[in-house]
């Protein structure tokens, strides 16, 4: 959301807060939407879905300029300060998925695609 969002106060924001705000979401070919669509059908949570971009970037285009607010996955989020947008986390429920890495056993890593997968895990670890 942007910083000048109603929302903004808060440290965490719960679901059904969301509700009277128009949303910026992507579209239903994403896993992302599909997680999404689902937790929210589980908790019997109805949101104001009012734009559905195909990219997370184009999103937060929109919520920059102020059209609506995003729900997006921590690592699809600007991760250091910026001039216009602030996240916060969303709770009750908490909507998650498992991300890996996947390695053929019997191969062994180039230096370069190990550095990769220690940039990964370390971003991975971050809150």
């Amino acid at each position: 959301m942007r910083k000048d969002h109603r929302l903004a106060e808060f440290e965490t924001i719960e679901w059904d807060q969301l509700e009277p705000y128009p949303l910026v979401v992507v579209d239903r070919s994403s896993g992302n939407r599909t997680l999404l669509d689902g937790a929210l059908a589980r908790h019997n949570l109805k949101l104001n879905w009012f734009y559905e971009v195909t990219h997370l970037n184009t999103s937060l285009g929109l919520v920059e300029a102020g059209l609506g607010i995003s729900v997006l996955p921590r690592l699809a989020t600007p991760q250091d300060d910026h001039p216009f947008l602030v996240t916060r986390p969303i709770v009750n429920p908490v909507v998650s998925r498992t991300i890996g890495i996947v390695q053929r056993r019997s191969s062994v890593l180039s230096p370069a695609a190990e550095k990769f997968v220690e940039m990964l895990l370390k971003a991975w670890k971050t809150p």
